[in-house]
């Protein structure tokens, strides 16, 4: 059956931190009454500020203990020696400047490495295009008349224009006849002939 609500322990509403309770003196009307500022209240802020910093000093000794409790100091240490034992090592290999090139005005050197190297002339490499990549600019190419085109299809050489493509599927024009052919059927394509 149900529970009966008088049973239940009634939940509090309204926590109460006790601790920011008892750090408040007085009636709450002496120490907020007004805007003017009293001489009991310019005498209270140094007290504050006093005891503000005292349990900033407690703050730092609790951290200063727990660092030292958790070895923190140690592994710092450690960081340190790693540290200057890898500066050692890069300085090993850190080539070594002659007199020379440390008088030379830093202008100088800024400029040396500002100027590009000279160029290289590149012998022209004639890229041999794949099939795939010559019918599909060519299925591509706006206007008339389209290239004529050579390609070996299902073993024979034949001379066609290409009118387009969908997916794997080729459209071309032979004579007057037009053919669909699947992609991979074509091999060895070429351009034979440019229109003007």
């Amino acid at each position: 059956m149900a529970e009966r609500n008088d049973d239940k322990e009634p939940k509090p509403l309204l926590y109460v931190d006790s601790s920011k309770v008892s750090d408040q003196r007085g009636n709450m009307q002496t120490d907020f009454q007004s805007k003017k500022s009293t001489a009991p209240e310019a005498a209270a802020e140094p007290e504050q500020k006093e005891e503000k910093h005292k349990q900033e000093e407690q703050k730092e000794e609790k951290i200063e203990e727990v660092k030292r409790e958790f070895g923190v100091y140690d592994v710092m240490k450690e960081i340190e020696t790693e540290m200057t034992a890898i500066r050692q090592i890069t300085d090993q290999y850190v080539p070594e400047q002659t007199p020379a090139e440390q008088t030379e005005p830093p202008e100088q050197a800024e400029k040396e490495m500002i100027k590009p190297p000279a160029k290289k002339k590149r012998k022209k490499i004639e890229k041999k295009e794949s099939s795939r990549d010559i019918v599909t600019r060519l299925s591509q190419h706006q206007g008339f008349p389209k290239p004529l085109c050579e390609a070996v299809i299902n073993g024979e050489t034949l001379r066609f224009h290409i009118l387009g493509m969908k997916g794997e599927s080729v459209k071309i024009k032979r004579g007057n006849r037009i053919h669909f052919v699947a992609l991979p059927e074509i091999f060895n394509a070429k351009i034979i002939e440019q229109p003007k």
